[in-house]
């Protein structure tokens, strides 16, 4: 078993969760002048274009580019997603809150 890749996908997981997250509080909060009150929906509505897009991220890694050890890729990638979604609801719930204003 390879770690190398499993962190390596675990990292690639986190920040494209993280960057994501960050970009739809953004146009969330700035562009379309949503309230504190609807925090829980616009972070939910965060996950789903967060999973969209390590879903298309895995979909081309491993289909276009093939990857030698598939397996061990896509456990790292969704492993380091589900911790950036975890950390944004548990670490930058304040920061997203401040987004929203």
């Amino acid at each position: 078993m390879d770690f190398a890749v499993v962190l390596k996908a675990g990292f690639m997981g986190f920040a494209l969760s993280l960057g994501v997250l960050l970009l739809v509080f953004y146009v969330a909060g700035i562009v379309l002048k949503t309230s504190d009150k609807y925090f829980l929906r616009v972070f939910i509505l965060a996950c789903i274009v967060s999973f969209i897009a390590v879903y298309a991220y895995l979909h081309y890694k491993i289909r276009v580019s093939v990857v030698e050890q598939a397996q061990f890729f896509l456990v790292g990638c969704i492993g380091g997603w589900l911790g950036g979604i975890l950390f944004g609801a548990t670490n930058l719930r304040k920061f997203f809150k401040r987004t929203l204003r």
